[in-house]
């Protein structure tokens, strides 16, 4: 019972992936293939345990013998015969890579009967528990046995498929069936082994708690000796595994590549991820059930399509993540923050990079900060100044002079006099010396760069980014970066594995094929070298893509592959982005399979409005504390998460934001500064 309970619960519910292949110049495609008119009845199971078949089976009304030596290793036997299935309205299509070029699409009839299923149990022996012994006053170690699965076999004796409807295609269709019946009855054999394999836990699990009670009469009946059973291993599978409350399940539907970085070498033998990238359809889903694709980070892949892998099979799950097939749900084991770091190590030390944190470094000294000016000649010094925005001195508005001093830097010295000062003292003591001493020569006068530094940043008609690019440390107010903005392509929901297909009108990669369709004349189709030049020297741009509709049958089998096979063009949903130049769009192209299509290969940040007009300044930002935002000074204890959300509504509402940056490393040191004479 627990038998045809677990075939019963397994096998019907078990989606077999689309069927693809190439075969004599025909590429072939079958899917909507389910067990769910799999049959078994119940005297077509036969058990056999310790050599003794299950007396319930046995229909001579002798006492039960043993037919052979038993092995730990085939303990217990499970046999199901005469299965059968029925699985109508499978979906087909084909398409020749010759002439005439036919291709056809529709519904088949398959049938399988005389199918069997063998399923072999070891006995081996597992820790219970110590306990000291009353004899020798020592730990012992207490052993139970305990059912693992073996090995597991499936054959089908016959397989039936007839291609529904009549015509000239069909009738190739039907002789195509012909050469598939035997790469489609093994296909269909390797897909019921491995669920049973990734399924046997709950039966193991059942088995085991069954056969508990009468495990010495059963080891008795057998000759075996529990000391002389083998150990236990960690990849054996005894229970069914329990969901996990850290398992998050996400779910694929468009027909463009997943988009997972993943690590196939990981030691624990399981796939992790690395990261879900920007611009793929990974990282989409996980943003449309509003979580943070950051998450997912370490994570391991537990299931597809409800289906557990385990890290003896890791090459099923590879297999099973790049079968074209949606919809495709993934479970994900959720990593903890250790484990995320210790990934993230791996990863540097494969690509043999390092993660650096910005230089915090700052070789100005007390000693050399101060840039001395002799002024020997007569007349105007060639200098303007105004006062500091904090009132401690006087700045350089405009130098006329040769020298190594620059716009804004902060007059400290006169003849060796400092002249700076809290509250505007230095101002006064400054504008004093040199209306005294300024016609004097020769003058001396000492400069220090600035610790201030204020930027406006405007927002243009066609403007991408906003305060969002800055990046803080740990959530304070001190400048650590940029973060790149979404270029048109990410925002406009462009997926790593689109087909580009016309820029500003002009057909290019599969482009050509949709408009050879309606004309029926032959295009030249640009290389992607061209196409990138032609990106490149238009401005604006209106780019159109093109995506497999979710519904066609797809052969994609690789990252990058598109071809006429693989892209049912005139089929395919389109949609157009607009971008301002090359450098808007944010994107890399690649060849697709057949060497013409253009298809995008990642997509990535692009530099946005603040991040091009900061570095444009060429200041020394990065390390500097946020002062004030549009004149109002931001707390020392201000997070900033809040201090970008309120940017965020003066950029929106105003259209520019005036940012005072401060280096306060080089403030003290300024601030420390005594006459040169002392």
């Amino acid at each position: 019972d627990t038998a045809l309970d677990f075939l019963l619960k397994i096998l019907p519910s078990m989606p077999v992936p689309p069927f693809d292949g190439v075969r004599e110049g025909l590429v072939y495609h079958l899917s909507n293939l389910s067990m769910a008119g799999f049959k078994v009845k119940k005297e077509d199971i036969y058990i056999e345990i310790a050599g003794i078949r299950a007396a319930a089976q046995d229909n001579t009304g002798d006492i039960p013998q043993q037919s052979r030596v038993v092995k730990a290793s085939e303990l217990l036997i499970i046999d199901i015969k005469n299965i059968s299935a029925i699985m109508d309205d499978t979906v087909w299509s084909f398409e020749q890579t010759y002439m005439p070029y036919l291709k056809g699409n529709g519904k088949a009839n398959t049938r399988l009967w005389s199918g069997s299923i063998r399923l072999k149990f070891e006995l081996r022996r597992r820790i219970v528990r110590t306990e000291d012994d009353p004899k020798t006053g020592k730990q012992k170690t207490i052993w139970e046995p305990v059912l693992c699965l073996n090995d597991r076999t499936c054959s089908i004796g016959g397989i039936e498929l007839v291609f529904q409807g009549e015509g000239r295609i069909t009738w190739v269709a039907n002789k195509l069936a012909a050469w598939l019946k035997n790469p489609l009855r093994d296909y269909v054999v390797g897909v019921i082994v491995t669920a049973l394999t990734n399924n046997s836990g709950w039966l193991i699990d059942m088995l085991n708690q069954n056969l508990s009670p009468y495990w010495d009469f059963v080891m008795r009946t057998a000759n075996l000796k529990l000391d002389e059973l083998p150990k236990l291993a960690r990849h054996h599978v005894t229970k069914a595994e329990i969901v996990d409350d850290n398992e998050v399940e996400l779910v694929w539907r468009e027909r463009v590549p997943l988009g997972l970085n993943i690590l196939t070498n990981d030691e624990s033998g399981y796939l992790k991820v690395i990261d879900l990238p920007r611009g793929t359809q990974a990282r989409k889903v996980a943003q449309s059930k509003q979580l943070d694709p950051d998450k997912f980070k370490g994570s391991t892949i537990v299931s597809v399509n409800g289906r557990r892998y385990g890290a003896d099979n890791r090459v099923d799950l590879f297999a099973a993540l790049k079968d074209p097939a949606r919809p495709k749900a993934i479970l994900f084991r959720l990593a903890s923050q250790d484990n995320i770091e210790s990934l993230e190590r791996k990863v540097e030390k494969r690509n043999g990079t390092t993660v650096g944190k910005p230089s915090t470094d700052d070789s100005t000294t007390e000693d050399n900060i101060v840039t001395l000016v002799d002024i020997a000649d007569q007349g105007d010094i060639g200098i303007k100044f105004a006062c500091s925005s904090d009132g401690f001195g006087l700045v350089v508005r405009e130098y006329l002079r040769n020298d190594s001093v620059s716009p804004n830097d902060l007059l400290s010295h006169v003849n060796g006099s400092l002249v700076l000062g809290e509250k505007g003292t230095g101002k006064e003591k400054a504008l004093s010396i040199l209306e005294r001493d300024g016609t004097k020569r020769p003058l001396q006068l000492g400069f220090v760069r600035p610790y201030l530094y204020s930027i406006v940043i405007e927002k243009g008609n066609n403007s991408i980014g906003g305060p969002s690019e800055l990046t803080f440390k740990d959530n304070t107010i001190v400048f650590n970066g940029f973060a790149p903005s979404e270029g048109a392509a990410e925002s406009g929901g462009v997926f790593v594995g689109d087909n580009l297909v016309f820029v500003n009108g002009v057909p290019v990669g599969a482009g050509c094929r949709l408009v050879d369709f309606g004309n029926r004349t032959k295009l030249p189709i640009p290389k992607l070298e061209e196409v990138i030049d032609m990106i490149k020297q238009q401005s604006p741009l209106a780019l159109t893509f093109a995506r497999a509709d979710t519904k066609q049958s797809s052969t994609v089998k690789s990252y990058l592959t598109s071809s006429p096979l693989s892209l049912d063009i005139e089929s395919a949903y389109t949609f157009s982005i607009e971008a301002t130049d090359y450098n808007h769009i944010g994107c890399s192209f690649g060849v697709g399979y057949n060497g013409t299509d253009v298809v995008v290969k990642s997509i990535s940040g692009v530099e946005g409005s603040f991040q091009r007009q900061m570095k444009a300044t060429k200041l020394p930002l990065t390390g500097c504390v946020l002062e004030s935002v549009d004149g109002e000074v931001v707390p020392s204890y201000a997070k900033s998460l809040l201090i970008v959300n309120a940017m965020n509504r003066r950029w929106t509402s105003n259209r520019r934001v005036e940012l005072t940056f401060c280096n306060r490393r080089h403030k003290e040191a300024v601030h420390k500064l005594g006459s040169l004479h002392e």
